[in-house]
């Protein structure tokens, strides 16, 4: 199966053409290129702005299925909105199927657990963004899947909130973490096997990808801390009283359709860690 993975120089990315399995033959794109170090993956420069591009690209490589988890916070209509309209046409014109990467700040963080058919009401410019990348997705391509998710963590390497922990706990960072803003942490190489699983299905619309452990992001840090032999007691903790944008609080997601649907379990992060140890 010829599977098309864009953002794939991305923390996402890169853990799925790492796990990709002998039944795929896959193609990572991102506007870097190849990125140094990724041995073994095949590669495609892409900027999923360009419209023309992507059709080219697609179209050469003619996936049966493309996993769209490219996202940029700095070009949010550009990217997010954008690319996907491009993506999503380019699937359409293809008969390639789309797995689309949306997110859990689609919620305000009001009424969690949220299950798939709950109502959308973003917060932030982002979780904005994601959600009017949905409604595209659902217009061009109705039978695509959209598969929201946590916040995605990892060890090998850190991902980006892991190294925000070491940092803070170094002090080499100003700030600190929430300790009243809630996610369902998902492990990255969990949400990867998933991710091939679902390719592999005729699953359309909607589907939650959240971890099975729900954590503040200052609970989150003060595991995390001493997995790496950092002193939690060094964390600061914030509020989201003392963030001056608004922001969810809790957007804990309601994964049982998923657990029921595929063999993947997407543990909690205290699970992760001891297997780890």
């Amino acid at each position: 199966m010829r599977v098309f993975i864009t953002g794939g120089t991305g923390y996402l990315g890169r853990a799925l053409l790492g796990q990709a399995p002998a039944w795929a033959t896959a193609l990572g794109a991102s506007h870097l290129g190849q990125a140094p170090g990724e041995g073994g993956a095949d590669w495609v420069r892409l900027d999923i702005r360009d419209e023309a591009a992507v059709l080219m690209a697609l179209g050469s490589f003619r996936p049966q299925v493309v996993l769209h988890t490219a996202y940029s916070k700095a070009d949010l209509e550009g990217v997010v909105v954008r690319g996907t309209v491009h993506v999503a046409r380019a699937c359409a014109l293809l008969g390639a199927r789309l797995v689309h990467l949306s997110t859990d700040q689609v919620f305000d963080g009001r009424e969690a657990p949220y299950a798939e058919p709950a109502r959308p009401n973003p917060l932030t410019p982002y979780g904005r963004a994601k959600l009017e990348a949905e409604r595209v997705v659902g217009e061009i391509l109705p039978q695509a899947a959209v598969v929201r998710c946590s916040l995605i963590w990892g060890l090998d390497p850190p991902d980006p909130t892991t190294r925000l922990v070491l940092e803070l706990a170094d002090g080499k960072r100003e700030g600190g973490l929430f300790e009243d803003e809630y996610r369902s942490f998902v492990f990255v190489e969990d949400l990867a096997r998933a991710l091939w699983e679902l390719v592999r299905l005729e699953y359309q619309g909607v589907l939650h990808l959240g971890g099975a452990e729900v954590l503040s992001r200052l609970e989150f840090g003060q595991l995390i801390a001493p997995f790496y032999g950092r002193d939690p007691a060094r964390l600061p903790a914030l509020r989201l009283a003392d963030f001056p944008e608004p922001r969810p609080q809790n957007c804990a997601l309601d994964s049982s359709r998923a657990r029921v649907m595929l063999k993947t379990r997407l543990r909690g992060v205290r699970e992760v860690l001891a297997s780890r140890v």
